[in-house]
């Protein structure tokens, strides 16, 4: 019988103590039972560390940790670029702290990096949830390579925590660190660039939470500029030749994202990557003004009487 194939699930942590549990057992929960968590803490001050090793004790044969004296920051790409060096499997699992797992995440994506050889890099559908973990909106991205590249000067179309990759020991970091912010959606350009394939499964195979302790969609104007500054290296370094409807949609961006307040701005976005649902903001809306359309039908029948 063929030997499944190892697969290094790497999670980078700092101050995660509310969600790093949960995170963890979602990965010994996988289906695909051939694996080994390799948990870098990046120096948390909460009490993310001592989750972290009484996990380890009770699973020490598939818990990997490392605690960091000094935080290396960065959204923990450096902490992953350690984490991506010690890992021993054949392929390498991108987790983060404070998300979930679907059980069946592990399973689909070696399956399917095992039947297509010429893919690199496999992500998937995202569920975008909230602190208790309820279900609030999705991240949808494009499924095949060339509809990832073709519009990734508009988008980072790769949901970053449900990436699973071959483990081909490259010369240098995974992830090169050149700019405050969003460095793997430079870094995964570059791997696009040097001919490595991508691609997204349909399945919705990570929860992926919002709470008040991640920085996602904290200065916003700040991470705009970084994209706009990454954008512009895909086009002057790499060659890469956007479309008119693109520049311009990229322009009309900068326009409002510079115009509009910060708070605005981040609703706008969410809105537009659906990780808002329009249908659940109107039923929001509706419910919200629920009593006042009964006033409204009470007065309606005192003026028919």
């Amino acid at each position: 019988m063929k030997e499944l194939p190892l697969v290094s699930v790497v999670m980078p942590v700092h101050n995660a103590e509310e969600f790093i549990g949960e995170a963890i057992e979602s990965i010994l929960n996988q289906t695909y039972k051939h694996f080994e968590l390799i948990i870098i803490d990046d120096a948390s001050t909460d009490a993310s560390w001592p989750i972290i090793e009484k996990n380890r004790r009770i699973h020490p044969k598939q818990i990997k940790t490392l605690h960091l004296s000094r935080s290396l920051g960065r959204s923990g790409d450096p902490a992953t670029n350690i984490g991506i060096s010690k890992a021993r499997g054949k392929y390498i699992a991108k987790m983060d702290a404070d998300d979930i797992a679907h059980p069946q995440r592990l399973e689909k994506q070696v399956n399917f990096l095992e039947k297509n050889s010429d893919i690199f890099m496999v992500g998937s559908q995202a569920y975008v949830i909230d602190k208790e973990g309820k279900i609030i909106g999705r991240k949808n991205t494009p499924l095949n390579h060339n509809d990832i590249y073709n519009n990734f000067f508009l988008y980072c179309y790769i949901c970053h925590p449900s990436l699973m990759f071959r483990n081909l020991r490259m010369d240098g970091d995974f992830y090169q660190i050149k700019f405050p912010y969003f460095n793997e959606y430079f870094n995964f350009f570059k791997l696009m660039n040097q001919g490595k394939k991508v691609a997204n499964l349909s399945d919705y195979l990570i929860y992926y939470r919002i709470h008040g302790k991640n920085n996602s969609f904290s200065n916003i104007k700040k991470k705009f500029l970084s994209t706009l500054a990454i954008k512009k290296e895909f086009v002057f370094k790499f060659g890469y030749e956007p479309t008119l409807s693109q520049i311009l949609y990229t322009f009309a961006q900068s326009f409002f994202v510079f115009l509009l307040p910060d708070k605005v701005v981040t609703f706008l976005y969410l809105l537009s990557r659906r990780v808002i649902d329009p249908k659940d903001l109107f039923c929001g809306i509706k419910n919200r003004l629920s009593p006042y359309f009964s006033l409204i039908k009470r007065f309606g029948y005192f003026l028919m009487k």
